[in-house]
C-alpha cells in the first residue's frame, strides 16, 4: 500500500499553495507558542516550508497535507531551540488573533492570550515546551518524549509543574470568571 501511494507522487505545487495560504498562520501561532520570538518562528516555518517541499515525495497521501507540515513546523521551532539562537526568551507583545465573531469575545480571548504568555514567561524551557506540544497542540506523552529524547516521567513532571505555576499566575482570571 506505502508503495503505492510513493508512486502517486507528492502533493502537486496548488496543493502546496492551498495550504499554505489556508494553514500558515496556524503553523506561525504554534512555532511563536515554542520559540516565544516572531524572528525565529518564522524562520522555523519557512525551515519547515522547504523541508516539506524538498521530501515532497516522501508524503503519505492518506494523511493531511496540513497536518504533514504542521509536525515539520513544530520539529523546526524545536531544533532552533537547540541551536539556542539569541533571543529566544524575548516576551512576546501580542498573541494570535483571534477568529471569534463577537468584539467582546475577541477582546476575552486576547486578554486570555495575554496572560498566559505573560504566565508562561515564568516557566522554565522544557516546561513552556511539554505545555505547548500537550495543550495546545495536542501531542500525546510519548510524542513529546520522543522529540525531546527524554522519558515520560520527565514529560508528566515538566507538564505538571507548569500547570501548577500557570494557576497560580492566573488566579486573577478565576475570580473574574466566577
Amino acid at each position: 500500500m506505502v508503495a503505492v501511494l510513493k508512486q502517486q507522487g507528492g502533493p502537486t505545487q496548488a496543493e502546496f499553495h492551498e495550504v499554505i495560504s489556508r494553514s500558515s498562520g496556524r503553523w506561525f501561532s504554534a512555532c511563536l507558542k515554542i520559540t516565544r520570538n516572531r524572528d525565529l518562528a518564522e524562520d522555523a516555518v519557512q525551515d519547515a516550508l522547504l523541508s516539506a517541499w524538498d521530501k515532497r515525495r516522501q508524503f503519505d497521501r492518506s494523511a493531511k497535507l496540513d497536518t504533514w507540515i504542521h509536525r515539520i513546523a513544530i520539529n523546526a521551532a524545536l531544533q532552533l531551540l537547540r541551536k539556542g539562537r539569541p533571543g529566544v526568551f524575548e516576551p512576546l507583545e501580542t498573541d494570535v488573533e483571534s477568529s471569534a465573531p463577537t468584539p467582546e469575545s475577541i477582546q476575552a480571548e486576547e486578554e486570555l492570550g495575554q496572560s498566559l504568555s505573560l504566565a508562561m514567561t515564568h516557566l522554565s524551557e522544557i516546561e513552556r515546551v511539554c505545555f505547548v506540544l500537550k495543550h495546545l497542540e495536542q501531542w500525546r506523552l510519548k510524542e513529546i518524549a520522543a522529540e525531546l529524547d527524554t522519558n515520560i516521567g520527565t514529560v508528566k513532571q515538566a507538564i505538571f509543574r507548569a500547570v501548577r505555576k500557570l494557576r497560580v499566575r492566573m488566579v486573577s482570571l478565576q475570580s473574574e470568571i466566577l
